[in-house]
């Protein structure tokens, strides 16, 4: 508690400003992992390809279960909630309990996995048999066991209609029961505490008394903390489990639920949002700020991206305390008097999706020309699906692909990756091959790394180039330099003398080992 002058009329009229440069508000959900375990019901999974499903309160693995029978190919299908960007499993597990409770062949069927994008576009996999007693199965979410590329998978992971598990190739009527689907993301990466069933280890930090809350959260229990009122602002800290190697989190996340509960009638002060505690003690802290949450607003939903920006830092100090972080702490004190605060669904993510990737099945995803080009996107005839086409407009230079302004930023992450694209010469208006820089990636200040390559052919062809130093020639800044900051790539289209046409399909940049 903090003697200021100042009241309510002074801290709702400046609470909508706080950390507007640096907090994101947001109404995102805290969970990671989407699970069904049929203890209460099917929880919206439904037959597909004539198949029955029906919920059954026992015998499952244990409680509840869904047991669905057939003729021929059928499967159970997903929820629509639980449909959507699925990005961040790619890596991770889709898992389930599986029954065979009946089967007209002599044979047990075999079982086939499969994830259906929203474009119709299906992946499918082949996990063992099913058995007569409960058995659990894990299919990872990768490239190989769907028998496609890396950039096939991250496509159709960015936009899942659904995914469903079923007999394969087996025309007998076939009963199976299915129970404790889980779909989760890479083991490790998220920390996260909901409070639904106690205060998950998190510790008061200041003058504060805190306490586990059932119910009254934004969504299931909630932790409170309560001022003691001896003068120092107070926080809600961490659990010690937390405590380790954040680097992986660099670039992610630390999102978290606020609400007001009393202020007490006080009015606002300055005071860190968020502490990074090293356990050599140094401190990285999210810049000061006069006003908090409305407390009118309910619960609100606050992030914080984790990097040295948001901290307003150097990147060698912010490196020192991710490297072994002590403990995080939150502000829970938003009053100059006595109040009372509570906090809820606090995570930390590392960065999701990272890899850069442009399919043009759907549109021309915000690529551009560059020089004398017109491009359009082509529905049909890239390898597969969409394409962009580059026709030359004839003033003499040397065209190219220009990346999309969300490509953008800081690529250090993705030293030691790829860059991989497919191109084609459609018309080369008979004109002779010309050569130079293929692709271009330009810093902010005009620098740029070029690399060069023999021209296309008439048929899809696949360059890919190591995001390494050897790999490149520097103009300007070095490799390092220019990396930092990204402004756009430049892929040639242009290979011949005359007015050419061109493709281009799937660029993809990925990450390097340390992104």
């Amino acid at each position: 508690m903090h003697n200021l002058e100042g009241g309510d009329s002074e801290m709702r009229a400046i609470c909508g400003m706080w950390m507007a440069l640096l907090v994101l508000l947001a109404l995102e959900g805290s969970a990671t992992t989407l699970e069904s375990g049929f203890g209460e019901g099917d929880e919206g999974w439904i037959s597909e390809g004539g198949g029955h499903v029906r919920w059954q309160r026992f015998g499952g693995d244990p409680g509840g279960f869904l047991e669905g029978e057939g003729d021929g190919i059928w499967s159970y299908r997903s929820p629509p909630s639980w449909a959507g960007d699925w990005s961040r499993y790619i890596g991770g597990v889709f898992s389930y309990d599986l029954r065979l409770i009946a089967s007209g062949g002599a044979e047990p069927p075999g079982v086939e996995v499969k994830i259906l994008s929203s474009d119709g576009t299906v992946l499918s996999s082949s996990p063992p048999p099913s058995e007569r007693f409960w058995t659990r199965e894990e299919v990872v979410l990768n490239a190989s066991n769907f028998g496609v590329s890396e950039a096939d998978l991250r496509r159709v992971m960015r936009s899942v209609a659904g995914i469903t598990v079923g007999p394969l190739g087996f025309e007998a009527r076939t009963t199976l029961g299915l129970d404790d689907v889980v779909v989760a993301p890479p083991s490790g990466l998220d920390l996260a505490t909901p409070f639904d069933d106690g205060d998950g280890g998190w510790r008061p930090e200041g003058d504060v008394s805190i306490a586990w809350v059932e119910r009254g959260g934004n969504g299931g229990g909630f932790l409170s903390g309560r001022d003691l009122g001896d003068g120092s602002t107070w926080y809600f800290a961490s659990p010690r489990s937390w405590s380790g190697d954040w680097t992986p989190y660099v670039g992610g996340s630390l999102s978290f639920d606020l609400k007001v509960i009393d202020s007490g009638k006080g009015g606002p002060y300055e005071a860190d949002l968020v502490r990074i505690v090293g356990a050599d003690g140094s401190v990285v802290t999210v810049p000061s700020s006069p006003s908090g949450p409305n407390p009118e607003s309910g619960w609100t939903r606050l992030r914080v991206d984790l990097t040295p920006a948001a901290f307003g830092t150097t990147e060698e100090a912010f490196w020192r305390v991710m490297r072994s972080v002590d403990r995080v702490v939150i502000r829970g004190e938003y009053s100059d008097r006595g109040d009372e605060e509570g906090i809820d669904n606090v995570v930390v993510s590392p960065p999701v999706a990272t890899d850069l990737l442009s399919t043009f099945d759907l549109g021309d995803e915000g690529w551009r020309g560059g020089r004398d080009v017109a491009l359009t996107w082509r529905e049909s005839g890239g390898d597969p699906g969409g394409y962009l086409r580059g026709d030359d407009q004839g003033s003499g230079q040397t065209w190219y692909y220009v990346s999309p302004p969300s490509w953008a930023g800081d690529w250090t992450g993705y030293i030691g990756g790829t860059l991989s694209f497919e191109i084609v010469e459609i018309d080369s208006g008979n004109g002779s091959s010309t050569f130079g820089d293929v692709v271009r990636i330009y810093g902010k200040d005009g620098s740029y790394l070029s690399w060069s390559c023999d021209p296309p052919g008439k048929s899809w062809t696949r360059r890919q180039v190591s995001l390494v130093p050897s790999s490149f020639r520097a103009v300007g800044k070095s490799f390092e330099g220019v990396m930092e900051e990204v402004s756009e790539v430049w892929i040639r289209g242009e290979y011949s003398n005359m007015r050419d046409v061109g493709g281009l399909d799937n660029v993809l940049v990925t990450l390097g080992p340390g992104g």
